[in-house]
């Protein structure tokens, strides 16, 4: 198979960023999907490189041009992928890091346009229980109780979820995950 989407989505704390980076990495080939955002840059982001940073008219623009495969408004932003984002990179496979919510909205994008279905892989990535991911987050050091219950109670949602993508990596260590993804990756290449 060439030109693979790969979705991966797991709960906060489940590794996905890192073992995704570590693949982009690893392989030229391989490249994270730029989303789209009409919220400003924060710090040190760059347009083209951590989102394509749209004004809220231009957003809304591209909206009513269909250049979206998928867009939300969040607290009065827009987030989304643009179809040039997935079809203006067909010599690279590409990595998009979503939510379980979004990876359900790619599986529909898959029916319906065949150009992404055929390129589409779902992956969900997650610890075997709660008490290894709460371990993680808390051991972060980045987000406040309040924060790691509310991702706690999401995560128990997401991992509902898990029956539905391609392919589930159970999360060990980052090196034994990483090694799976790259098994992975590399099966679905030689296809």
């Amino acid at each position: 198979m060439n030109n693979l989407l790969l979705v991966i989505s797991g709960p906060a704390g489940s590794g996905k960023n890192t073992v995704s980076e570590r693949l982009m990495a690893e392989f030229s080939t391989v490249s994270r999907v730029i989303t789209s955002t009409s919220r400003p840059p924060r710090g040190s982001e760059k347009d083209g490189i951590d989102y394509h940073f749209l004004t809220k008219d231009e957003f809304e623009k591209s909206i009513k041009n269909g250049d979206f495969y998928e867009y939300a408004q969040v607290h009065d932003r827009y987030y989304g992928t643009s179809k040039k984002a997935i079809n203006d990179t067909k010599t690279d496979d590409l990595i998009l890091i979503i939510d379980v919510q979004g990876a359900a909205t790619w599986r529909e994008i898959a029916k319906e346009h065949p150009e992404i279905g055929s390129r589409l892989t779902t992956i969900f990535i997650a610890p075997d229980c709660e008490d290894e991911l709460r371990k993680r987050l808390v051991g972060r050091n980045t987000e406040s109780q309040e924060e790691i219950d509310r991702r706690m109670k999401t995560a128990v949602e997401e991992f509902k979820q898990a029956d539905k993508f391609d392919i589930k990596i159970l999360s060990k260590s980052k090196d034994e995950d990483y090694a799976e993804l790259r098994k992975i990756y590399l099966d679905l290449k030689a296809k």
